[in-house]
């Protein structure tokens, strides 16, 4: 059975067209992008910037066998487009998508649908 997560991440403040010109250029290596989640096992993944006041964060949603196992693959990848990824997305962010992560995942309120 998949599970799924939505994950947020805060943006660097005025990196918010960084953020937008980051997403067009991963959609122009949507072949690279498609061959990364698949081999993490990922059956779908949505981004989402939202912009409040004083902030930004990126929302990231995905869906695969087993997330925590997805999220640790990716971390750990060298794949030279992984790498791309996690430094754009560093730089985005400031946030080191290499390291694992320590902070919990989300806690699920309501799920309706899934």
């Amino acid at each position: 059975m998949a599970q799924f997560v939505a994950l947020a991440y805060p943006v660097i403040a005025g990196n918010e067209g960084k953020a937008r010109d980051f997403v067009s250029d991963v959609k122009n290596r949507h072949k690279e992008f498609e061959k990364s989640s698949k081999n993490r096992k990922v059956k779908k993944e949505a981004w989402f910037l939202q912009q409040l006041p004083g902030s930004s964060t990126l929302i990231i949603f995905m869906e695969a066998d087993d997330v925590a196992k997805s999220i640790s693959e990716f971390a750990q990848s060298q794949d030279s487009f992984d790498v791309w990824l996690k430094q754009s997305a560093k730089s985005i962010t400031g946030m080191d998508f290499s390291m694992p992560r320590e902070d919990p995942y989300p806690e699920l309120l309501l799920s309706h649908g899934f």
